[in-house]
């Protein structure tokens, strides 16, 4: 018969260390000689992982149906294929409903919240909303641990609760969460057979490698009748000649019969030497085990704490161990807290008080009996003579360093499973407050979440992570300058981290800061030319430039490097909204939103292009859309406010106008056309209030003093009028030429009295007609096309 769990261990050894060609060859080898669903899952993982997803398809595509493990994989080198309706076929076989989930978990097992994000992910791709959020939901029941299906939830316009879904309600969560990571023996098929070193292994701390040597030296003494080779599962029978003087073949030199071995005396060593060392050997190894033992039980804490002011300091006495299960299923805190421990009262007379004693030699009684024992007998003797021996030659002390007061603590009190569940309920702590943040962000209450961010401890506030949460919020709320101080922040620290650094490109094109932006390009360039992000930025730089033709070049490269990209495609339909290609720039637009329903600024962008056309019904509609998404945008109510006075809908333009100041109290825009609004209705007093707050807001703005002049030739101030038509032409010498000569032309100034000087037609600053919205200085211009582009 062949053994094949010492090929798949090999394997498995491989792929953890990266190795990734070996686990490919190794792996054909063994599925040319058991076709088997386990060596198959082999094979496609080690095609998945080493890049080679058809590979991997294409050997699971007729064979994929025999076990749930090949199922998912197949699902998922589907998926990443973009092939959908066969990943979902797959995964649902044999499930009698398709939204019978409770199948999915019965049958996938330790898989099955993978499996239902997977599920969520292919029912997002195809826009059937309900059915990924019931899939999400119900994989964060099981596992949660999965972030990104909480994170998904939130890009799907849901409002998952993190308080409900971070936690951690049965002890068997963590069973479910985990799988079998949690044992020590971590290979896919175990290796060690014999009762005696699985007893052994549930007492005591050992690593794969230790049980591994244990097993090696009790089958090198099999020869001398010790212990017997265990009986090993019938894989697959196959006649061996060895008559025929051939050399045994991959299948041949894993030939064994399903018997013991007989045991025939050892070619080369006597069997008392053999004994003899073997003992020796044994004995080194125990004993090193247990200083190890020692050592790892010294430092064990949970990992993630609730609590953090007080630092325990814990020496620990051995006890008789505690009756563990064993099997292949026995967790891993099992293996580290093996035996009930007892507190002892703290003698503050030892100068050795806060550390261990070191384990003292076998006495020589204990060696002859040690050397006399069988195998089997060893076993038992280390597993709980030694333990029992320790007890009585070591005095440990334990204590308790408490920054206050000096207090023992009986360990008699800590649970290792209590220990455990600590450790994660910590986690869950730390996601119910990131939760929050993000929610808050995912909704676009920018402010409340940078507040739930800034409430975070200290190390984990002081990641690349947060950091880009922070660097988007501020974004959201138009501080660029913020948003750049986080983004730079990440940009030092981890070159190599793409992700947000088109939103940081985007927010230093508004800061018209063309060093950075062209040094961020040039960095990204050289350190990944096969990203979008990289070319998205490198579209910005040439955007800053005023060089639209060659960023539509840069950005047209992103959407061919990743067609499911939105943000590419709204800011190429930017572009190409600057370059009046209008109709390219709304097919931008709907791709955008066909890839993601929720990205407003491409809702936006097709309100500008109506806008432009002067269909403002329609532009009102895509404005509300964009509004709808994200309601805290002052810029979208701005917008809305502007279309609805080009419809004569006066009351709830204010009404937008003020809605919009009152979540921005500085954005100018707004002020302008609030002041123009106040103007057109004959309000000069209000008017020429507004105009005069927004004077300081942007004191170097020529269109503002333009206005202010008008607003005081109306009220019949010639002097003040002229004194501003100055300022306006000293601020602007070609742009207010014309607009001061038609404020004096009679004949002018009667076909535009009744003009608002925020017409959405001017609102990009371009000279389509003889209005004077369309003669507005470069200035205001720019931060209007900033309004813009920064959705």
């Amino acid at each position: 018969m062949i053994i094949q769990e010492p090929v798949q261990a090999a394997i498995w050894h491989c792929l953890n260390h990266y190795d990734f060609a070996d686990a490919v060859f190794l792996s054909e080898r063994l599925y040319a000689e058991v076709k088997s669903d386990d060596s198959l899952f082999l094979l496609a993982t080690a095609y998945y992982r080493n890049g080679q997803i058809d590979h991997a398809y294409q050997i699971l595509k007729d064979k994929h149906g025999c076990s749930p493990q090949c199922r998912y994989l197949f699902g998922s080198c589907a998926f990443d294929m973009q092939k959908y309706a066969e990943a979902e076929a797959v995964i649902m076989e044999n499930i009698s409903s398709k939204n019978n989930f409770e199948e999915v978990i019965n049958i996938y097992g330790d898989q099955a919240a993978f499996t239902l994000l997977l599920i969520a992910k292919i029912a997002a791709k195809t826009e059937r909303r309900q059915r990924a959020v019931d899939a999400l939901k119900r994989a964060l029941k099981i596992n949660p641990f999965l972030w990104s299906s909480f994170e998904m939830l939130c890009k799907l316009a849901e409002k998952p609760d993190p308080n409900s879904i971070f936690q951690l309600n049965e002890l068997d969560n963590l069973t479910k969460c985990h799988g079998n990571n949690l044992q020590y023996i971590t290979t896919p098929q175990q290796i060690l057979t014999k009762s005696s070193v699985n007893d052994m292994n549930n007492r005591m701390v050992f690593t794969p490698e230790d049980s591994m040597l244990v097993n090696a030296n009790s089958l090198c003494m099999s020869g001398f009748g010790l212990l017997s080779a265990p009986k090993v599962k019938r894989l697959r029978c196959r006649t061996v000649d060895s008559s025929a003087g051939a050399s045994p073949n991959f299948g041949m030199l894993f030939e064994r019969e399903e018997h013991s071995t007989p045991t025939t005396p050892h070619p080369t060593l006597t069997e008392a030497n053999e004994q003899k060392s073997f003992t020796k050997k044994v004995r080194a190894h125990v004993g090193n085990l247990i200083n190890r033992n020692e050592a790892i039980l010294k430092n064990i804490k949970p990992v993630f704490s609730q609590s953090s002011n007080v630092t325990n300091t814990i020496s620990i006495t051995p006890s008789t161990p505690a009756p563990m299960p064993t099997g292949p299923n026995v967790r891993r805190s099992s293996r580290l807290f093996t035996s009930s421990y007892s507190a002892v009262k703290e003698n503050n007379k030892s100068p050795n008080r806060n550390k261990f004693a070191t384990p003292k030699s076998p006495s020589r009684k204990t060696k002859t009996r040690l050397a006399k024992c069988s195998l089997n007998e060893l076993n038992t003797y280390m597993d709980l003579n030694t333990l029992n021996r320790l007890k009585k030659e070591k005095s440990e002390t334990v204590t308790s360093t408490d920054n206050k007061n000096n207090s023992a603590i009986n360990l008699n009190m800590v649970n290792p499973i209590q220990i455990q569940k600590q450790s994660a309920e910590g986690l869950m702590h730390l996601l119910r407050d990131i939760g929050r943040a993000y929610l808050h962000l995912s909704q676009f209450n920018c402010k409340s979440a940078i507040n739930e961010f800034n409430n975070l401890p200290s190390h984990q506030f002081h990641t690349t992570w947060v950091y880009g949460m922070l660097g988007v919020a501020y974004f959201e709320m138009a501080d660029y300058e913020n948003c750049v101080k986080y983004f730079s922040d990440i940009h030092s620290k981890e070159p190599c981290r793409l992700n947000y650094m088109d939103i940081y490109s985007t927010a230093l094109w508004h800061l018209q800061k063309e060093v950075a932006l062209s040094s961020l390009a040039q960095d990204l360039v050289q350190i990944n030319k096969n990203s979008p992000i990289t070319w998205v930025v490198s579209g910005n730089c040439f955007s800053l430039h005023k060089e639209h033709d060659t960023a539509i070049k840069f950005l047209h490269r992103a959407v061919q490097v990743d067609p499911s990209f939105p943000y590419a495609y709204t800011l190429l339909g930017h572009e190409y909204i600057m370059t009046e290609e209008l109709d390219k720039a709304m097919s931008c637009y709907r791709n955008a939103v066909r890839l993601d329903p929720r990205h407003y600024n491409a809702w936006f962008g097709i309100g500008t292009i109506y806008s432009k056309q002067e269909r403002f019904h329609l532009a009102e509609i895509n404005y509300n859309t964009a509004l709808s998404i994200n309601n805290y945008s002052s810029v979208i109510m701005c917008h809305i406010g502007m279309v609805q006075h080009a419809q004569k809908k006066t009351e709830k333009a204010l009404y937008s106008l003020n809605m919009a100041i009152k979540n921005d109290p500085k954005n100018a825009l707004c002020k302008f056309h609030r002041g123009s609004i106040y103007f057109a209705i004959g309000k000069y007093a209000e008017a020429l209030k507004e105009l005069e707050e927004l004077k300081e807001i942007v004191p170097k703005e020529s269109l503002v003093y333009y206005l202010i002049g008008k607003v005081y030739k109306k009220l019949g101030n010639t002097d003040l009028a002229l004194m501003h038509f100055s300022w306006a032409t000293d601020l602007d010498p070609k742009g207010a030429s014309s607009q001061i000569k038609e404020a004096f032309d009679p004949s002018i100034g009667r076909s535009t009295e009744m003009e608002s000087p925020a017409s959405p037609s001017a609102e990009d600053g371009q000279s389509e007609s003889n209005s004077v919205q369309q003669q507005e200085p470069l200035g205001f211009a720019s931060l209007h096309e900033d309004s813009d582009d920064s959705l």
